[in-house]
This record gives C-alpha cells, structure tokens and sequence, in this order.
C-alpha cells in the first residue's frame, strides 16, 4: 500500500463512504473503494456515546457475545438515549438494543445456573456470582431488580468466602457487590478476616471501602503503604489511589 495513497483522506470526498470494517470490505471487494478506506474504517476508534450515534457501530459492538460489563453499560446508555429519539425506527432499536442485552445476560444466569446444579465447582460458583452480579448492575434503574440480583450474586459466592484461602478475584467480586449493595462495614470486615498484610490488591480494595466509609484517615494511609507498588499498578489503579488523596473529605 502507497503512503500516497492517503492523501484521499486529506482532501473532501463525496459518495459512498464505509463506516464500519465489513461495509469498507465488501467495497473494496466490489471496485467501490480503495484499499486504504478499509484500513482505516479498521483502525479508528470512535467512541460509542460520540454524537450523532454511529447506529452501524452500535449495532456491531451489540452483536458482539463477550462484552466486558463496563462497554455493556456504556452502551446501554447510548442505547437508553435512542429509546427517547423521534424517530420511531431509531427509539425501537434502542429498545430492542436494550432488551437484546438484558435478554443476553439473563440467559448467561441460567445457562450457568444450570451448570451449577450439575457441577457446584468453584470456578463455575464465582462464574455464576460474576453474571449475576452484572446482570443486577444492567438493572441500576431498577432498584428491586438489581438489589435482587446482587443479593443472589453475594449468596452464589458466600461459599468461597468462608474457606481459608479467599482467590483475589473472589475477593474482589465480593466487595464489589457489597459496595453496590452499600454495605460498607461488611464489606471493611471482610477484608479484615482475609488480613493480607500489604498485598497491594487488598490495599485498593481496603482504600476503596475506607473511602465509602468516609474513613480518610485510614485511605491515606493505604495509599501510603501502595507507595512502593505503584509503579506496577495498572493506570486505571494509580488515578484511584491520586483521586482518593485528592478527594475532599
């Protein structure tokens, strides 16, 4: 491919234009497009909530089976947005885009809790716990709904948390569905009786829950036994740890 071959994309263009991978594909195969449109619908990112909606890519990354839970409620959001648009075939994809998602995790319960009754292994326990848990927070709106699904998510992992050794994923999937639930001092307990000394993953989770608590005194202090971790914290670990000695108390 010929760097030249770009300046296309400096110059105004009118016709067809492919917004997402497979649509500059099938242009490129029939003679419609140039080598480079493929490309570049490939690499560039654009963000799901830029507006005016991108309704081809939103409807890409829906279809798509193994969604994080933070993209899932992003677009949810984006979708909620659409339900509320004038256009009637735009609202109903939001709602179907919505419903597409909660359907999806629903089943992802059952599926798994199907599994649970053949095989009740650890792994496939903490699976469980993980998609109710996410299931509940695709339902923040709902109140009932959600609380119901945490609560089942915590009674689905509750086994795990009583054995001797607590894994780091158990015990962060635990607190994060105490903290949803707003159960503060369970959750500042639990990580009290795990008592890892300064394993810097409980000292994040510990800071988090002081910081809930409104417990500043004891956040600073996490965050100064992380001093010596935090060049291996992910990126994402180390702005939490500057936002809790930032944050106003």
């Amino acid at each position: 491919m010929s760097v030249d071959g770009f300046e296309l994309f400096r110059t105004p263009r009118t016709g067809y234009m492919a917004r997402t991978p497979a649509a500059a594909l099938r242009a490129v195969g029939a003679g419609n497009l140039a080598a480079e449109h493929f490309v570049h619908a490939s690499t560039s990112a654009i963000p799901l909530d830029e507006e005016p909606f991108d309704l081809e890519e939103i409807e890409r990354v829906l279809g798509r089976p193994d969604m994080n839970l933070a993209t899932s409620l992003l677009l949810k959001r984006v979708l909620a947005k659409l339900v509320g648009s004038r256009e009637q075939e735009v609202a109903l994809f939001g709602a179907e885009g919505i419903n597409t998602l909660e359907s999806r995790a629903l089943a992802r319960v059952e599926e798994l809790k199907g599994r649970m009754a053949l095989n009740a292994g650890r792994r496939l326990r903490e699976s469980l716990a993980r998609a109710q848990y996410e299931l509940a927070e695709l339902h923040a709106e709902a109140g009932s709904v959600r609380s119901f699904y945490l609560r089942a998510a915590y009674g689905t992992l509750r086994p795990a948390l009583h054995r001797r050794k607590i894994s780091r994923t158990e015990l962060t999937l635990a607190v994060d569905i105490l903290i949803a639930l707003r159960q503060h001092l369970a959750a500042s307990r639990l990580l009290q009786r795990v008592h890892a000394g300064a394993d810097a993953g409980v000292l994040l989770l510990a800071a988090r829950v002081a910081f809930k608590r409104g417990e500043y005194v004891r956040v600073v202090e996490c965050c100064r036994a992380l001093a010596p971790a935090m060049g291996s914290l992910a990126v994402s670990e180390q702005r939490a740890v500057a936002f809790w000695i930032g944050g106003d108390g």
